[in-house]
């Protein structure tokens, strides 16, 4: 009986040993900020080094390009501006010329937010494109995750790689691989008289150019009208010997059918 009355002391006395270490959520505390990757739009599933954005599928002259954001510990009852540092020795683009800031915050009772940028259309993008590289400032709210930094690439005249798309199916994306992404997007249009119901559902989620397409959207199970109407039709144009460019190496869609 005594050992029993021993053992049970033990163990109180260690628990009250542990509840005095208890760490304790300080509200007040600097909260860390990072940019919020979507990583199933990546092939890799991993943040990319660069990311590029390309005029090309825009008329404006000025487009919003927004980079999710977000921050540890609890939301706050207050709006918290965040600020950046534009990391000159890796960044070409010129303030005011090729980009500006929107307003900086996490809004309140929010753990994220948006990096608002107004990207600007300039003659020299269409040769030389401009590289844009950002990492976060501490301030009096939050300070940065270390190694968390956004470059992005702002270029116009080509159309920049989409984060969908794979090399082991359709090839490298590089010189003239472009005009795959082209006629693909082509015959996706397209189906706004094909196939109005799908075209107007699968346009309000990926976006006119496919552009906020997930990994492997034309692999999803009843892929048949991606395949049908999109994929195949490209794959036969450039398959002939007429059309075909080098580069081109895009394996027959069917073996995408589910």
């Amino acid at each position: 009986m005594m050992t029993k009355y021993l053992i049970y002391t033990g163990i109180f006395l260690l628990l009250g040993a542990c509840s005095n270490k208890a760490i304790y959520y300080n509200p007040d505390q600097k909260r860390s900020i990072y940019f919020n990757w979507d990583l199933n739009k990546y092939v890799s599933n991993v943040a990319p080094d660069t990311v590029f954005f390309s005029f090309a599928i825009y008329e404006e002259k000025e487009v919003e390009y927004r980079i999710p954001v977000k921050s540890m510990g609890m939301s706050v009852d207050e709006d918290q501006c965040f600020e950046l540092e534009v990391v000159e020795d890796s960044t070409t683009a010129e303030f005011g010329k090729h980009y500006e800031f929107g307003t900086l915050i996490i809004p309140k009772n929010e753990v994220e937010g948006v990096l608002p940028l107004k990207l600007k259309r300039t003659e020299d993008l269409m040769n030389h494109p401009v590289l844009l590289y950002l990492k976060f400032r501490e301030n009096d709210y939050f300070r940065p995750m270390e190694g968390d930094h956004y470059c992005l690439s702002i270029i116009d005249g080509k159309l920049a790689k989409p984060a969908w798309w794979t090399s082991y199916y359709l090839g490298e994306y590089n010189n003239n691989n472009d005009r795959l992404y082209l006629k693909i997007l082509e015959n996706f249009w397209a189906l706004e008289e094909l196939k109005p119901v799908f075209y107007a559902e699968k346009e309000k989620e990926y976006g006119k150019f496919l552009e906020n397409a997930p990994t492997a959207f034309f692999q999803m199970p009843g892929n048949m009208i991606w395949i049908k109407y999109v994929l195949k039709p490209a794959y036969e144009d450039y398959s002939d010997p007429e059309n075909t460019y080098e580069g081109f190496a895009m394996v027959d869609p069917d073996r995408f059918i589910r």
